[in-house]
């Protein structure tokens, strides 16, 4: 006959451990798993949280009207500059496509639509063309005079910025040219090429991007701009930069062939270094050719 079964007392507790001792405590195992993947959840809860309110908290693009470039035109006097050659003054309607990368992501902006043209001259006989291209971007190209040119660019300038919670950006970039690259001259045909130099430095550093640029004449055309038929110069620029940022710019421009005023751009650029990488591809167009001041 089998040995009767001793049942155990209800109040004894049972270690599933093999071979433990009856009065050894449990392993806290579980117990630390648990708080370790509390801790990690709760660390990766605040990352979202942090990243939510960085990036929905930034401050967004937006596009310029012209009324408000016509303001900041008659703010610096624009409207009482004399005119000697060269297109007239004053805030031209535009439209922009396009988008610029300063290299962080979530930082991406789209260019426009509204883009309003800003031509301004100086004492010098140059005149300054700026483009809106929305509140955190705009670029400008100086255009003057020289012996071998009616129309070459002898300055370009970038400014850009960009602000969230805890970040506020604004770089300007700016490009004086010890030889100007000519846009427009005498004669000029299809095939015809021209070089020039320019040494860009940026309001956030001393270091120094050298830029070297060809221009090739890719033809003549005429354009309808604003329901006015202009006749323009079709020339091709493509600049390689060295130095502190590394990189090209190519950009197609359709210009005026009376006044050397652009009615139309298309640029793509990619620059490395620096403190970012950073790109940009625009498509710019005149609405009208008749300026507002």
């Amino acid at each position: 006959m089998a040995a009767p079964t001793v049942p155990r007392p209800v109040d004894e507790e049972i270690d599933p451990s093999p071979g433990a001792s009856p009065t050894e405590p449990p392993r806290p195992r579980r117990r630390v798993r648990r708080v370790l993947l509390g801790a990690v959840a709760g660390l990766a809860l605040l990352v979202v949280i942090a990243g939510l309110w960085f990036f929905l908290g930034r401050e967004q693009a937006a596009e310029l009207s012209d009324d408000q470039a016509v303001a900041g035109f008659r703010a610096g006097g624009g409207a009482s500059v004399e005119v000697d050659g060269g297109p007239a003054p004053g805030v031209y309607a535009a439209t922009a496509t396009g988008n610029e990368s300063i290299g962080l992501p979530g930082f991406d902006e789209e260019l426009g639509p509204n883009a309003p043209v800003t031509v301004t001259h100086d004492d010098d006989g140059c005149f300054t063309y700026r483009a809106d291209l929305n509140n955190h971007h705009w670029r400008s190209w100086t255009f003057c005079r020289t012996d071998s040119s009616t129309s070459a660019l002898a300055q370009l300038d970038s400014w850009t910025a960009r602000k969230a919670p805890g970040l506020d950006i604004a770089t300007q970039s700016t490009y004086t040219c010890d030889r100007p690259l000519p846009f427009l001259w005498d004669g000029a045909a299809a095939g015809d090429t021209r070089t020039g130099a320019c040494t860009g430095t940026s309001d956030v550093d001393d270091l120094v991007t050298e830029d070297e640029g060809v221009l090739q004449v890719l033809g003549t055309d005429s354009l309808t701009i604003g329901g006015k038929r202009v006749e323009v110069v079709h020339v091709r620029t493509t600049d390689t930069f060295s130095g502190d940022q590394t990189g090209t710019e190519v950009g197609e421009w359709w210009l005026d062939a009376a006044t050397g005023l652009p009615v139309k751009v298309q640029l793509e650029a990619r620059l490395e270094g620096g403190p970012s990488t950073y790109s940009e591809q625009l498509a710019l167009e005149l609405s009208t050719l008749t300026p507002g001041t």
